[in-house]
Formats: C-alpha cells, structure tokens, sequence
C-alpha cells in the first residue's frame, strides 16, 4: 500500500497549504466567533486521556451553552466528567444547528467535575462542504448500511454497521508539541471503507489547511466520532493513523467521477457505541431548533474580517489582506460550494 510517510510526500499529492485559508486563523476569539457561539449548541471535544490514548466526546445544549470569560477562555459543561490529561492539547469544533460552516477552537484545558474551563489558542470557521455533502442537517431518514462497498470489520457487527451508516465523522488529531485539532468530514453514507480493525476515511474538497495529515505525519494516535443523524447515540474510535494513496483503495471511493487524492487509515485499538446525552441536550436533530439566517454573520463577512485579523506576517499576507473584498468573497463561496463538493 502507498503510503505517505513526509510532508514532501504528502504536498506533491495535495498541495502546500494555501495562505488564504492560513489567514483565517485567529489566536483568540474575536465578535464572529462569539456571534458564532452564541448560535451553538453543540460540540465535540478531542482530547488525550490519562493513559495517553486519544479520544472523543460531545457536550451540548441550549445556544449559547458554551460561556464566553474573555477573548481567550471558555466555560462549558460535559455531560460527565472524562478522564482528561491537562498537559496535552485539545480541540473543539462547535456546531450551530442548520448551518453548513463550523468554528474550530484548539487550545488546552482543564477539568473539575463536569466543567471544562478552555484556554483558546486558535479560531478559525471551517467551510461548510463536509456538512453539505453529508446532509447533516437534512431531515433524519431511515439508512440502510452499504454492505457491498464497504468492506469488511474484524470487530462488534454493531460497530460495522455503524460505521457503513453514517456519513459524516470527526477526527482528533495532535502534533509533535500536543496541538491539538478537530476536522470534520462527510459524504454519503457508506463512504468509510473498512478492513480488519481498519478504518479509511476519503480526503475530500475543504479549507485545504491539510491540519489533520500534517498532525498524523508528527505522531499517529487519533480518534474518530461518527454521528447519524436522527440518532441519540455515537460510535468512537481510537487508535493509531496513517495516509494512504493507494489507487485501488481512492478509486473505490469515488463519487462524481472524483477520485480522492488521499486517505486516512484509522487503525482502531478500540470502539465503543455510546449514549450522547450532548445531543439530547441540543435537541441536533430537532429542524425547529435550526438558527434563522437573520441571528448569524455573514459567512463572506466573517472571512474576510478574519483574514484581516489574522496575526500572520509578510509581504504576500498583507498584499493578500489589501485584495480582501467581501463581495468577491461571497461570490467565491457560492461558486465553490456549488462546482467543487468532490
């Protein structure tokens, strides 16, 4: 199997990192990402444990449930408490019911009970494709697991079945110095290919800020938490990563005649299906609970502002920041969202 073992491997097969998408990360909150939480009701924390495994977990409910201290701290409650290691990175990504984009928070944090006190060190809104492309947000239907394609699983059938479901997951990732990150990904049920314990996730369009396989490359333990919309319940996975372009495992994932340039293979040391009170709490599968357009910034807006603000330094940033134009931007997201899904 071809496997991706350099960041010069990895950017000869997606590219280096684009500034414009660098440019919209902040190191503290600034009034979008507040507007933004203020419209959240749901997130999902990465964390490494006590036993240095990494892991996932959700906490939810009303908007705004997260409380903004200050610029760079927030307070929010988990639905229980959870064996976090306070020396390593963690990562947030919030969601706001029945909008596409996402806000990622990374930082470090601290446990005492049930509240999480989080020091922010990164913000940034993440583009809506992997919402679109999953449906998330769509009136929850009946799926039935796409046996055909998707391989085999040496582990629970409850966990492949899962796994074949649904079509939209979460990976935790961290770098060499314990940064952590939270990125999603999504696409039509049955779009995860399993083999033995393994789980190959398909790089698709995004922000190509490529966070996940620049981590992946620096140490390999990751986590996955898999959603299914309708469902109360979550799958987690935790264990060790990898890349792969091996053309037999991209061509089978497909779609619209577009072959993925990547994948991630998820080696599970362990998964669990477990109870989310988190999305009880949020009531995230509830249509009614879908924030109006009217309570939310504009996404061009937002963009551009952050790329503004960004503190990145250098000739081509403020020559970038010059160009900026928020209705060129609009006009760029609506064309992208629409031409390049896959």
């Amino acid at each position: 199997m071809s496997r991706i073992q350099s960041v010069e491997a990895l950017e000869g097969v997606v590219g280096s990192r684009p500034l414009g998408s660098m440019l919209k990360s902040l190191d503290a909150l600034d009034s979008h990402c507040v507007q933004l939480l203020g419209c959240a009701s749901f997130a999902v924390l990465g964390y490494i444990d006590v036993d240095g495994q990494a892991r996932a977990t959700a906490a939810g409910g009303v908007l705004g449930f997260a409380s903004v201290v200050d610029a760079t701290h927030l307070l929010l409650e988990l639905p229980e408490p959870v064996p976090l290691n306070p020396t390593v990175g963690c990562g947030l990504l919030f969601f706001i019911p029945g909008l596409g984009e996402t806000l990622r928070v990374n930082g470090r944090a601290t446990l005492q009970g049930r509240t999480l006190t989080f020091t922010v060190e990164e913000a940034f809104v993440h583009c809506a494709k992997a919402l679109i492309r999953s449906g998330l947000w769509k009136p929850p239907a009946e799926l039935a697991p796409a046996a055909g394609a998707t391989g085999s699983w040496a582990g629970d059938p409850e966990v492949r079945a899962w796994l074949t479901r649904t079509p939209f997951v979460l990976l935790m990732s961290w770098d060499a110095q314990g940064n952590a990150d939270v990125s999603p990904k999504g696409d039509p049920a049955g779009f995860l290919r399993l083999d033995g314990t393994r789980v190959a996730v398909p790089d698709r369009p995004g922000n190509r800020r490529t966070d996940t396989f620049h981590n992946v490359l620096e140490q390999p333990r990751a986590a996955l938490l898999a959603l299914i919309p309708g469902e109360a319940r979550v799958l987690e996975v935790s264990g060790t990563a990898s890349l792969s372009s091996e053309p037999a495992l991209l061509t089978s994932m497909t779609v619209e005649g577009k072959v993925p340039k990547l994948a991630l293979l998820l080696e599970a040391r362990s998964a669990r299906i477990l109870a989310s009170p988190a999305i009880l709490d949020a009531g995230l599968w509830d249509m009614s609970r879908h924030v109006p357009k009217e309570r939310l910034p504009k996404m061009s807006d937002v963009f551009i502002d952050h790329v503004r603000r960004s503190p990145q330094r250098g000739a081509a940033a403020a020559a970038l920041r010059v160009l900026a134009s928020k209705r060129m931007m609009s006009w760029a997201i609506d064309v992208d969202y629409k031409k390049n899904l896959y």
